[in-house]
């Protein structure tokens, strides 16, 4: 049996095999004030990284994605896996049901269902992994899928790279994102320079897919600071920032009365500006 226990200090997480495989992201693990540290300088662009060897990160390949997937069965969350408890704060944010949604590594997380079958009926959702891909189309079932080139029902599934993106500029009205910008990053192993930059090219095609005015709300744990750094870092030709940001990973309460503090994770929105 294989999983990860996970411990954040500073700039380093350290990672060691000990308890089952499903526990690799536990969040209880990073209870860390990551907004008020300070970053190392953003990497160079490099591109593209292939796949590293297993034996320095795991979560960079399509091979250990397909295996996890296979040995978890027809469903698994890896945080908030009730939809329920991110709904207030999802709905606050894109309260029109009629908006155009992408859901980054969709694998066989039931939530993301559950966002459907609450209304938000037109979703494009896509996984590094085939095996991925095909946990989610059980899921679905077919009645609410469709293919890339048409058919009936309104979901789309595609295997895809987060880094490089088979859809079009704006096309997107909002996009939901849970773990999928924390395993980009940690794609990079021990080196944070490269989970840096691929983590940059992963935010630079959210920024091209989603359109002015757009909404992005990211449910994280293992590389929260480093995802709001990335968004932070995105600027459009006139030097101007690409994104405002509506959540900060704080402690936030709806109109209603629900507070992030009962999340086990951190929530971090943001609204495309520019």
């Amino acid at each position: 049996a294989r999983a990860l226990v996970c411990a954040l200090s500073g700039d380093a997480v350290a990672w060691a095999d000990s308890t089952p495989k499903p526990m690799r992201l536990l969040t209880a693990l990073f209870v860390v004030p990551w907004h008020r540290r300070s970053l190392p300088a953003r990497a160079a662009t490099s591109g593209i990284t292939p796949e590293l060897p297993a034996d320095e990160s795991q979560f960079g390949r399509r091979d250990y994605w397909d295996d996890s997937y296979a040995e978890e069965g027809s469903s698994f969350s890896w945080y908030c896996s009730d939809w329920n408890d991110l709904a207030p704060f999802w709905e606050e944010l894109v309260p029109d049901k009629t908006s155009k949604v992408l859901v980054p590594g969709i694998g066989n997380d039931v939530a993301i269902v559950e966002l459907f079958d609450t209304g938000y009926s037109t979703l494009s959702c896509f996984d590094y992994a085939p095996e991925g891909v095909a946990r989610a189309r059980e899921l679905f079932g077919d009645t609410r899928l469709k293919s890339p080139g048409g058919g009936g029902g309104t979901v789309d599934l595609r295997v895809a790279d987060a880094r490089s993106l088979p859809y079009g500029d704006s096309t997107f009205d909002a996009v939901f994102e849970k773990g999928t910008l924390d395993s980009v990053f940690l794609s990079g192993g021990k080196d944070k320079k490269v989970g840096t930059e691929q983590l940059r090219l992963a935010v630079s095609e959210l920024s091209r897919v989603v359109r002015n005015g757009g909404i992005v709300m990211s449910v994280s744990t293992p590389a929260t600071r480093y995802i709001d750094t990335a968004f932070a870092a995105e600027t459009a030709g006139d030097g101007r920032p690409r994104w405002k940001q509506l959540r900060d990973g704080d402690v936030h309460i709806t109109a209603d009365g629900f507070a992030t503090i009962n999340v086990d994770a951190t929530i971090l929105a943001w609204e495309r500006t520019s």
